[in-house]
């Protein structure tokens, strides 16, 4: 999400709020809460044109929010590959994927996220693992980074430019042993 919808969506849920809370407060009964509603509505009135372009604006807003929860996401760009043929594209997801079959076997990982970007100079990995807790972390991580490395090389024909490898937790049991 880009830093000007976050200050959009920021903003369009201050509005709303306060809309609330003076809708809130102009039914809550007598006294403080009643009579600020009523002084709003009053000014609201009174300031016709200033009170059109806050509504177009607040209506503005919440159209691009809708418009933003929408939105697709869009994908990375595909790697694209000559060979003696034709061109071959390979999809990011794809190119995740292959990662992602390629970490679970190795020893001590338990599972895998994995994201990849690059292009066909060479692809950039990040893995988010889980580990089993009786195994050494760093001997994991290492035999990884091979295994993800020699898996691009052999499936989509592209060196790995680098791997980012987050050990974002240990797993309660034990790991099972390799047959």
């Amino acid at each position: 999400m880009k830093t000007i919808d976050r200050v959009i969506l920021i903003a369009t849920a201050v509005i709303i709020v306060f809309l609330g809370s003076v809708v809130l407060a102009s039914v809550s009964g007598g006294g403080f809460p009643n009579a600020f509603a009523i002084a709003f509505y009053d000014s609201v009135a009174s300031n016709r044109i200033a009170a059109a372009i806050i509504g177009i604006a607040i209506v503005l807003v919440t159209l691009y929010v809708i418009m933003m929860a929408l939105r697709v996401e869009e994908s990375a760009e595909p790697i694209i590959t000559g060979t003696g043929l034709g061109d071959v594209q390979i999809s990011m997801a794809a190119v995740e994927a292959i990662a992602q079959r390629a970490a679970q076997k190795v020893d001590g990982v338990r599972n895998v996220e994995a994201a990849a970007e690059g292009n066909e100079d060479g692809i950039t990995l990040h893995a988010r693992i889980n580990v089993y807790p009786d195994v050494s972390i760093p001997e994991v991580c290492e035999n990884l980074e091979r295994e993800l490395s020699e898996a691009m090389h052999a499936v989509i024909g592209l060196p790995v430019k680098s791997i980012h490898t987050v050990v974002k937790g240990v797993s309660r049991m034990e790991s099972k042993p390799r047959p």
